[in-house]
Protein backbone atom coordinates (compact mmCIF):
# COMPACT_ATOMS: atom_id res chain seq x y z
CA UNK A 1 0.00 0.00 0.00
CA UNK A 2 2.94 2.60 0.56
CA UNK A 3 3.92 1.98 -3.13
CA UNK A 4 0.39 3.25 -4.09
CA UNK A 5 0.56 6.29 -1.39
CA UNK A 6 3.63 7.46 -3.48
CA UNK A 7 2.16 6.98 -6.37
CA UNK A 8 -1.04 8.93 -5.68
CA UNK A 9 1.05 11.69 -4.64
CA UNK A 10 3.34 11.72 -7.26
CA UNK A 11 0.33 11.94 -9.57
CA UNK A 12 -1.22 14.93 -7.48
CA UNK A 13 2.17 16.86 -8.35
CA UNK A 14 1.88 15.89 -11.83
CA UNK A 15 -1.62 16.89 -11.88
CA UNK A 16 -1.10 20.54 -10.01
CA UNK A 17 2.36 21.39 -12.04
CA UNK A 18 -0.03 20.58 -15.33
CA UNK A 19 -2.67 22.87 -14.24
CA UNK A 20 -0.37 25.98 -13.02
CA UNK A 21 1.41 25.12 -16.63
CA UNK A 22 -1.71 25.10 -18.51
CA UNK A 23 -3.96 28.03 -17.31
CA UNK A 24 -6.02 27.60 -20.69
CA UNK A 25 -6.39 24.52 -21.48
CA UNK A 26 -6.84 23.40 -25.20
CA UNK A 27 -8.61 20.27 -26.06
CA UNK A 28 -5.83 18.16 -26.13
CA UNK A 29 -4.53 19.33 -23.22
CA UNK A 30 -7.65 18.59 -21.21
CA UNK A 31 -7.93 15.09 -22.41
CA UNK A 32 -4.34 14.80 -21.27
CA UNK A 33 -5.33 16.05 -17.71
CA UNK A 34 -8.48 13.72 -17.39
CA UNK A 35 -6.00 10.98 -18.27
CA UNK A 36 -4.21 12.01 -14.85
CA UNK A 37 -7.31 12.20 -13.16
CA UNK A 38 -8.53 9.03 -13.76
CA UNK A 39 -5.24 7.40 -12.92
CA UNK A 40 -5.26 9.36 -9.65
CA UNK A 41 -8.95 8.30 -8.90
CA UNK A 42 -8.28 4.84 -9.48
CA UNK A 43 -5.17 4.35 -7.33
CA UNK A 44 -7.56 6.19 -4.85
CA UNK A 45 -9.94 3.56 -5.01
CA UNK A 46 -7.60 0.85 -4.45
CA UNK A 47 -5.98 2.48 -1.21
CA UNK A 48 -8.88 3.25 0.39
CA UNK A 49 -9.93 -0.32 -0.29
CA UNK A 50 -6.92 -1.35 1.32
CA UNK A 51 -7.45 0.61 4.53
CA UNK A 52 -11.17 -0.60 4.74
CA UNK A 53 -9.63 -4.32 4.85
CA UNK A 54 -6.67 -3.06 7.33
CA UNK A 55 -9.32 -1.67 9.57
CA UNK A 56 -11.15 -4.79 9.47
CA UNK A 57 -8.62 -7.13 10.22
CA UNK A 58 -7.93 -5.13 13.04
CA UNK A 59 -11.46 -4.99 13.71
CA UNK A 60 -11.55 -8.81 14.19
CA UNK A 61 -8.23 -9.25 16.31
CA UNK A 62 -10.27 -7.14 19.25
CA UNK A 63 -12.16 -9.15 21.87
CA UNK A 64 -15.52 -9.29 21.09
CA UNK A 65 -16.04 -10.84 24.53
CA UNK A 66 -14.01 -11.14 27.81
CA UNK A 67 -11.94 -14.02 27.05
CA UNK A 68 -10.68 -16.91 28.94
CA UNK A 69 -7.42 -15.91 30.75
CA UNK A 70 -8.66 -11.93 30.34
CA UNK A 71 -10.43 -11.13 33.52
CA UNK A 72 -8.15 -9.66 35.50
CA UNK A 73 -8.19 -6.44 32.63
CA UNK A 74 -10.18 -3.71 33.04
CA UNK A 75 -12.37 -4.83 29.16
CA UNK A 76 -15.54 -3.41 29.44
CA UNK A 77 -16.61 -4.70 26.38
CA UNK A 78 -20.96 -5.65 26.55
CA UNK A 79 -21.90 -8.71 25.17
CA UNK A 80 -25.15 -9.46 25.98
CA UNK A 81 -25.48 -13.02 25.44
CA UNK A 82 -22.63 -13.56 27.92
CA UNK A 83 -23.43 -11.11 30.48
CA UNK A 84 -27.03 -10.61 31.53
CA UNK A 85 -28.08 -12.26 34.70
CA UNK A 86 -30.85 -13.91 32.57
CA UNK A 87 -28.71 -15.57 30.30
CA UNK A 88 -26.27 -17.01 33.22
CA UNK A 89 -29.98 -18.47 35.07
CA UNK A 90 -30.48 -20.33 31.78
CA UNK A 91 -27.02 -21.37 31.51
CA UNK A 92 -27.08 -22.71 35.05
CA UNK A 93 -30.74 -23.96 33.97
CA UNK A 94 -28.66 -26.12 31.14
CA UNK A 95 -26.39 -27.39 33.22
CA UNK A 96 -28.63 -28.91 35.70
CA UNK A 97 -31.35 -30.03 33.53
CA UNK A 98 -30.76 -29.02 29.88
CA UNK A 99 -33.73 -27.46 29.97
CA UNK A 100 -33.78 -23.64 28.61
CA UNK A 101 -37.20 -23.62 27.33
CA UNK A 102 -38.15 -20.82 29.99
CA UNK A 103 -34.74 -18.78 28.63
CA UNK A 104 -34.24 -19.26 24.70
CA UNK A 105 -34.71 -15.58 24.25
CA UNK A 106 -31.68 -14.77 26.08
CA UNK A 107 -29.83 -18.02 25.37
CA UNK A 108 -29.93 -17.24 21.40
CA UNK A 109 -26.68 -15.46 21.05
CA UNK A 110 -24.61 -17.84 22.81
CA UNK A 111 -25.31 -20.99 21.18
CA UNK A 112 -22.28 -22.47 19.85
CA UNK A 113 -21.63 -23.99 16.13
CA UNK A 114 -21.59 -27.65 17.88
CA UNK A 115 -25.05 -26.83 19.56
CA UNK A 116 -23.54 -25.82 23.34
CA UNK A 117 -23.63 -22.72 24.72
CA UNK A 118 -21.25 -19.73 25.32
CA UNK A 119 -19.61 -19.78 29.14
CA UNK A 120 -21.47 -16.25 31.14
CA UNK A 121 -18.75 -13.92 32.02
CA UNK A 122 -19.27 -14.50 35.64
CA UNK A 123 -18.63 -18.27 35.16
CA UNK A 124 -15.12 -17.86 32.97
CA UNK A 125 -14.17 -15.24 36.01
CA UNK A 126 -14.79 -18.17 38.42
CA UNK A 127 -12.54 -20.53 36.20
CA UNK A 128 -9.75 -18.36 36.11
CA UNK A 129 -9.54 -17.56 39.54
CA UNK A 130 -9.14 -20.98 39.86
CA UNK A 131 -6.52 -21.81 36.91
CA UNK A 132 -4.60 -18.77 38.20
CA UNK A 133 -4.37 -20.37 41.46
CA UNK A 134 -3.30 -23.97 40.07
CA UNK A 135 -1.08 -22.47 37.08
CA UNK A 136 2.65 -21.28 37.88
CA UNK A 137 3.06 -20.21 34.53
CA UNK A 138 -0.16 -18.11 33.61
CA UNK A 139 0.11 -16.66 37.25
CA UNK A 140 3.86 -14.61 35.60
CA UNK A 141 3.17 -14.69 32.18
CA UNK A 142 1.83 -12.21 29.68
CA UNK A 143 -2.00 -13.53 29.32
CA UNK A 144 -4.05 -11.76 26.13
CA UNK A 145 -7.58 -12.17 25.05
CA UNK A 146 -8.16 -12.79 21.30
CA UNK A 147 -10.49 -13.45 18.14
CA UNK A 148 -8.67 -14.01 15.81
CA UNK A 149 -4.84 -15.23 14.72
CA UNK A 150 -2.97 -12.71 16.02
CA UNK A 151 0.66 -10.90 15.69
CA UNK A 152 2.54 -9.79 18.01
CA UNK A 153 5.22 -7.25 17.37
CA UNK A 154 8.74 -8.02 18.88
CA UNK A 155 11.54 -5.98 19.69
CA UNK A 156 14.48 -6.12 17.04
CA UNK A 157 17.81 -3.98 17.26
CA UNK A 158 18.04 -0.89 19.14
CA UNK A 159 19.34 2.30 17.53
CA UNK A 160 22.52 3.26 17.78
CA UNK A 161 23.66 6.95 19.46
CA UNK A 162 27.33 8.11 19.06
CA UNK A 163 28.89 11.44 20.71
CA UNK A 164 29.22 14.35 18.56
CA UNK A 165 31.22 17.20 18.14
CA UNK A 166 29.71 20.64 17.00
CA UNK A 167 28.60 20.91 13.93
CA UNK A 168 29.67 16.76 13.73
CA UNK A 169 27.75 14.53 11.31
CA UNK A 170 25.13 12.48 12.94
CA UNK A 171 24.90 8.47 12.28
CA UNK A 172 22.08 7.18 10.80
CA UNK A 173 20.57 3.82 12.40
CA UNK A 174 17.18 1.91 12.16
CA UNK A 175 15.41 0.19 14.61
CA UNK A 176 13.95 -2.89 13.81
CA UNK A 177 11.13 -5.16 14.43
CA UNK A 178 9.87 -8.51 13.93
CA UNK A 179 6.59 -10.11 15.15
CA UNK A 180 5.59 -13.68 16.04
CA UNK A 181 1.86 -15.39 15.24
CA UNK A 182 -0.26 -16.40 18.12
CA UNK A 183 -2.82 -19.30 17.12
CA UNK A 184 -5.74 -20.98 18.31
CA UNK A 185 -5.20 -24.47 19.36
CA UNK A 186 -8.28 -26.29 20.21
CA UNK A 187 -8.15 -27.69 23.52
CA UNK A 188 -11.03 -29.43 25.56
CA UNK A 189 -12.24 -32.41 27.24
CA UNK A 190 -15.57 -34.21 28.88
CA UNK A 191 -16.67 -34.19 32.19
CA UNK A 192 -18.85 -36.54 33.50
CA UNK A 193 -20.97 -36.03 36.36
CA UNK A 194 -24.24 -38.33 37.72
CA UNK A 195 -27.22 -37.66 37.55
CA UNK A 196 -27.23 -37.70 41.49
CA UNK A 197 -25.05 -35.09 42.05
CA UNK A 198 -26.72 -33.15 39.47
CA UNK A 199 -30.19 -33.00 41.56
CA UNK A 200 -28.31 -32.77 45.07
CA UNK A 201 -29.62 -28.80 45.51
CA UNK A 202 -27.03 -28.73 48.35
CA UNK A 203 -23.88 -28.84 46.42
CA UNK A 204 -22.66 -25.95 44.64
CA UNK A 205 -22.19 -26.93 41.12
CA UNK A 206 -21.31 -23.85 39.23
CA UNK A 207 -18.23 -24.10 41.52
CA UNK A 208 -17.55 -27.49 41.54
CA UNK A 209 -17.76 -27.79 37.43
CA UNK A 210 -15.72 -24.22 37.63
CA UNK A 211 -13.18 -26.12 39.21
CA UNK A 212 -13.17 -29.18 37.23
CA UNK A 213 -12.81 -26.87 34.07
CA UNK A 214 -9.64 -25.49 35.33
CA UNK A 215 -7.63 -28.44 36.57
CA UNK A 216 -8.45 -29.97 33.24
CA UNK A 217 -7.43 -26.81 31.37
CA UNK A 218 -4.27 -27.00 33.60
CA UNK A 219 -3.21 -30.59 33.73
CA UNK A 220 -3.26 -30.00 29.90
CA UNK A 221 -1.34 -27.09 29.41
CA UNK A 222 1.41 -27.29 31.75
CA UNK A 223 3.26 -29.44 29.83
CA UNK A 224 2.50 -27.94 26.23
CA UNK A 225 3.77 -24.63 27.64
CA UNK A 226 6.90 -25.80 28.77
CA UNK A 227 7.97 -28.81 26.59
CA UNK A 228 4.75 -28.34 23.77
CA UNK A 229 6.23 -29.04 20.29
CA UNK A 230 4.21 -26.06 18.47
CA UNK A 231 2.06 -28.75 16.90
CA UNK A 232 -1.72 -28.86 18.10
CA UNK A 233 -0.57 -27.27 20.80
CA UNK A 234 1.44 -24.28 22.75
CA UNK A 235 5.46 -23.98 21.63
CA UNK A 236 6.93 -24.66 25.56
CA UNK A 237 9.44 -21.91 26.80
CA UNK A 238 12.13 -24.96 27.43
CA UNK A 239 11.94 -25.66 23.41
CA UNK A 240 12.39 -22.37 22.14
CA UNK A 241 15.05 -21.51 24.77
CA UNK A 242 18.46 -21.00 23.30
CA UNK A 243 21.29 -22.35 25.28
CA UNK A 244 23.76 -19.50 26.11
CA UNK A 245 27.48 -19.31 25.21
CA UNK A 246 28.48 -20.18 28.63
CA UNK A 247 25.70 -22.83 29.55
CA UNK A 248 26.57 -26.25 28.89
CA UNK A 249 27.92 -28.12 31.45
CA UNK A 250 31.08 -30.49 30.81
CA UNK A 251 29.24 -33.58 32.63
CA UNK A 252 26.85 -35.34 31.21
CA UNK A 253 24.02 -36.21 33.77
CA UNK A 254 25.77 -33.15 36.45
CA UNK A 255 25.70 -29.85 36.75
CA UNK A 256 28.71 -27.61 39.21
CA UNK A 257 27.65 -24.20 41.15
CA UNK A 258 29.71 -22.60 38.88
CA UNK A 259 28.04 -23.85 35.66
CA UNK A 260 24.72 -22.25 37.26
CA UNK A 261 26.60 -19.03 37.91
CA UNK A 262 27.78 -19.22 34.21
CA UNK A 263 23.74 -20.19 32.94
CA UNK A 264 22.66 -17.15 35.63
CA UNK A 265 24.96 -14.58 33.77
CA UNK A 266 24.37 -15.86 30.61
CA UNK A 267 21.26 -14.20 30.55
CA UNK A 268 21.19 -10.26 29.67
CA UNK A 269 20.99 -8.54 33.02
CA UNK A 270 17.92 -6.76 31.74
CA UNK A 271 16.19 -9.79 32.05
CA UNK A 272 17.38 -11.22 35.07
CA UNK A 273 16.07 -8.94 37.46
CA UNK A 274 12.53 -10.44 36.73
CA UNK A 275 13.40 -13.95 35.66
CA UNK A 276 12.29 -17.58 37.26
CA UNK A 277 14.28 -20.52 37.13
CA UNK A 278 12.15 -23.69 36.20
CA UNK A 279 13.59 -27.08 36.74
CA UNK A 280 12.17 -30.28 37.77
CA UNK A 281 12.07 -31.53 41.51
CA UNK A 282 15.41 -33.86 41.11
CA UNK A 283 16.98 -31.52 39.02
CA UNK A 284 16.30 -28.93 42.45
CA UNK A 285 17.55 -31.35 44.91
CA UNK A 286 20.50 -32.05 43.43
CA UNK A 287 21.63 -28.37 43.16
CA UNK A 288 20.56 -28.06 46.92
CA UNK A 289 23.01 -31.08 47.46
CA UNK A 290 26.30 -28.89 45.59
CA UNK A 291 29.11 -27.84 48.21
CA UNK A 292 32.00 -26.14 48.76
CA UNK A 293 35.33 -27.67 49.60
CA UNK A 294 34.41 -26.92 53.33
CA UNK A 295 31.19 -29.08 53.38
CA UNK A 296 29.16 -25.67 53.26
CA UNK A 297 26.07 -25.70 50.88
CA UNK A 298 26.73 -23.19 48.23
CA UNK A 299 23.53 -22.40 46.46
CA UNK A 300 20.90 -20.27 48.04
CA UNK A 301 18.01 -22.59 47.99
CA UNK A 302 18.16 -23.84 51.61
CA UNK A 303 16.71 -20.85 52.86
CA UNK A 304 13.41 -22.42 54.71
CA UNK A 305 11.15 -20.16 52.28
CA UNK A 306 7.96 -21.71 50.72
CA UNK A 307 9.59 -20.98 47.06
CA UNK A 308 13.20 -21.83 47.01
CA UNK A 309 15.89 -19.26 45.22
CA UNK A 310 19.39 -19.28 43.42
CA UNK A 311 21.01 -16.16 43.24
CA UNK A 312 18.34 -14.43 44.99
CA UNK A 313 15.95 -15.09 41.85
CA UNK A 314 12.78 -17.88 42.60
CA UNK A 315 12.64 -21.46 41.55
CA UNK A 316 9.32 -23.42 40.37
CA UNK A 317 9.71 -26.93 39.92
CA UNK A 318 8.04 -28.13 36.65
CA UNK A 319 8.33 -31.77 36.66
CA UNK A 320 7.32 -31.85 33.09
CA UNK A 321 10.80 -30.40 31.76
CA UNK A 322 13.73 -33.04 31.40
CA UNK A 323 15.97 -33.95 34.20
CA UNK A 324 19.78 -34.08 34.09
CA UNK A 325 21.02 -36.47 31.48
CA UNK A 326 22.91 -36.45 28.33
CA UNK A 327 21.96 -33.80 26.06
CA UNK A 328 19.04 -32.45 27.80
CA UNK A 329 17.94 -29.01 28.66
CA UNK A 330 17.70 -29.31 32.37
CA UNK A 331 17.16 -26.07 33.42
CA UNK A 332 15.68 -22.85 32.41
CA UNK A 333 16.15 -19.25 33.37
CA UNK A 334 13.99 -16.21 31.90
CA UNK A 335 11.76 -13.25 32.58
CA UNK A 336 8.39 -14.72 31.60
CA UNK A 337 6.60 -11.36 31.31
CA UNK A 338 7.73 -12.11 27.67
CA UNK A 339 6.07 -15.60 27.58
CA UNK A 340 3.01 -14.95 25.74
CA UNK A 341 -0.32 -17.00 26.48
CA UNK A 342 -3.38 -16.17 24.07
CA UNK A 343 -6.70 -17.57 24.95
CA UNK A 344 -9.27 -16.80 21.89
CA UNK A 345 -12.96 -16.62 21.53
CA UNK A 346 -14.90 -18.11 24.29
CA UNK A 347 -15.04 -21.03 26.55
CA UNK A 348 -18.19 -23.15 25.51
CA UNK A 349 -20.01 -26.49 26.88
CA UNK A 350 -22.48 -28.91 25.76
CA UNK A 351 -24.17 -31.21 27.47
CA UNK A 352 -24.11 -35.12 26.56
CA UNK A 353 -27.67 -35.82 28.03
CA UNK A 354 -27.77 -39.43 25.36
CA UNK A 355 -24.02 -40.34 25.47
CA UNK A 356 -24.05 -41.36 29.36
CA UNK A 357 -27.42 -42.01 29.67
CA UNK A 358 -26.81 -45.52 30.46
CA UNK A 359 -24.66 -45.48 33.47
CA UNK A 360 -26.34 -42.48 34.76
CA UNK A 361 -24.05 -39.90 33.61
CA UNK A 362 -24.22 -36.67 32.37
CA UNK A 363 -21.05 -35.29 30.35
CA UNK A 364 -20.26 -32.16 30.05
CA UNK A 365 -18.12 -30.98 26.77
CA UNK A 366 -15.91 -28.05 27.22
CA UNK A 367 -13.72 -26.76 24.38
CA UNK A 368 -11.52 -23.90 24.90
CA UNK A 369 -8.97 -22.52 22.62
CA UNK A 370 -5.38 -21.28 23.77
CA UNK A 371 -1.83 -20.75 22.33
CA UNK A 372 1.98 -19.51 24.07
CA UNK A 373 5.26 -18.70 22.81
CA UNK A 374 7.98 -16.87 23.98
CA UNK A 375 8.01 -13.52 22.12
CA UNK A 376 11.51 -12.60 22.71
CA UNK A 377 14.05 -15.33 22.55
CA UNK A 378 16.94 -13.46 24.85
CA UNK A 379 14.71 -13.47 27.57
CA UNK A 380 15.22 -17.34 28.24
CA UNK A 381 17.93 -19.39 28.75
CA UNK A 382 18.45 -22.63 29.11
CA UNK A 383 21.21 -24.66 30.80
CA UNK A 384 22.46 -28.15 29.03
CA UNK A 385 24.22 -31.11 29.73
CA UNK A 386 27.17 -32.45 27.56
Amino acid sequence: MKNKILARKSLFDKMSAYITAHPTMTDEDVTAYEALEAEYDALDSDIKRLEAQVNREKSLSMPTTTPLGNMHTNDTTDIKAIATPEYKKGFNAYLATGDVSNYRASMTEGVDADGGYIVPESYQSTVVAKLNSLSATRSISTVIGTTSTTNIPTEGEAPTFTWIDEAGVYGETKSTFGNKKIQAHKLGGIIKVSRELLQDSGIDFESYMAGQIALGIDKAESPAFAVGNGISKPLGYAVSATVGASSTTAAIGAVTADEIIDIFYDLKSEYRQRATWRCTDATLKALDKLKDSNGDYILGTLTGAVTPVIKGRPVVVENNMAELGTGNKFIVFGDFSYFQIADRGEMTIQRLDELYAGTGMVGFQVTVRVDAKTIIEEAFNAGKNA
